[in-house]
């Protein structure tokens, strides 16, 4: 009998952002496209797809600077596409600028997460021919991430996410499935974290996880 497909939370792996790799040499930029997707070039670079990496110190197209973006599109020690950024109306891209690959360490405490879209803005356009009201799409929002886990306040992952927050830098996340499920990655932005605890039983935590952008399938 066929079945749809299903996969355990157990046997996953969720991964949160804890640095980046100090083993890889920081890359220099030669050149960024103004396309959709943006085209970036770093000779001799060590990415694949899904790989997330830190843009800083660009000039001309400096809106690129100091975010994190998932690479698409790599093409071996050339270049590689920032997935979904669109860079057409962008000031154009006169020089310098490096790339950092990120660090994910597991998140081993964690016991439950819930990734929620936002809803799109909807627009009013009705006029005076109009037979009903009539509407634009606007904006999308990305929506959030919130994390369940047991606290474990000096741990590096929940460091990083208290670190994040006090700093207001962004923080990727990605969530591996069991088997040949696929990868989701996420970055976003730590918006509030919580502890609590009782009698006959743990200290527990959460946090929760504004997401700054579309989630990458891999």
């Amino acid at each position: 009998m066929s079945q749809g497909l299903r996969y355990k939370f157990n046997g996953s792996q969720f991964q949160v952002q804890t640095g980046f790799l100090g083993t890889s040499p920081v890359n220099n930029i030669t050149a960024i496209t103004q396309a959709d997707p943006a085209v970036v070039t770093v000779t001799g670079h060590p990415l694949v797809d899904g790989s997330v990496v830190k843009i800083s110190g660009v000039a001309g197209m400096t809106n690129l600077n100091d975010n994190l973006y998932v690479a698409d599109g790599v093409v071996a020690g050339t270049s590689f596409e920032l997935a979904g950024e669109d860079t057409t109306e962008a000031d154009a891209y006169t020089s310098g600028g490096i790339i950092q690959e990120v660090d994910f360490s597991n998140f081993c405490e964690l016991t439950g997460a819930n990734q929620q879209d936002g809803a799109a803005d909807q627009i009013e356009v009705t006029t005076i021919c109009s037979t009903a009201k009539e509407f634009e799409q606007g904006l999308s929002d990305s929506g959030t991430l919130q994390l369940d886990y047991n606290a474990a306040p000096n741990s590096t992952v929940q460091t990083a996410l208290r670190t994040a927050k006090v700093a207001g830098t962004q923080l990727a996340f990605k969530i591996t499935f069991p088997g040949s499920g696929g990868t989701l990655i996420m970055i976003g932005t730590v918006q509030q974290q919580s502890v609590s605890g009782q009698v006959n039983g743990v200290w527990s935590g959460s946090a929760t996880i504004k997401l700054t952008g579309p989630i990458f399938v891999l």
